[in-house]
């Protein structure tokens, strides 16, 4: 089954409409695998791309760390 490029959202639903189960399924397979390539994708360009700490703020954060663990214990 091909399809245009120029169909209108209305005509689409209709044509999904007009599918049968097992072509419905195979449909939203498809989207779905569509969208997790897509989200993966993007998140993992997110994560490479996001600030990471300098060295002297992990030395902070861990002093911190050790500082609340001792006023936690006593």
């Amino acid at each position: 089954m091909h399809a245009q490029k120029d169909i209108q959202f209305d005509q689409l639903i209709n044509l999904v409409r007009g599918l049968s189960e097992v072509q419905r399924r195979q449909l939203k397979a498809e989207l779905d695998r569509l969208e997790r390539a897509s989200t993966g994708s993007s998140l993992e360009e997110f994560l490479l791309s996001a600030p990471t700490f300098s060295e002297n703020q992990i030395k902070t954060i861990e002093e911190t760390r050790k500082a609340i663990d001792q006023w936690r214990k006593n």
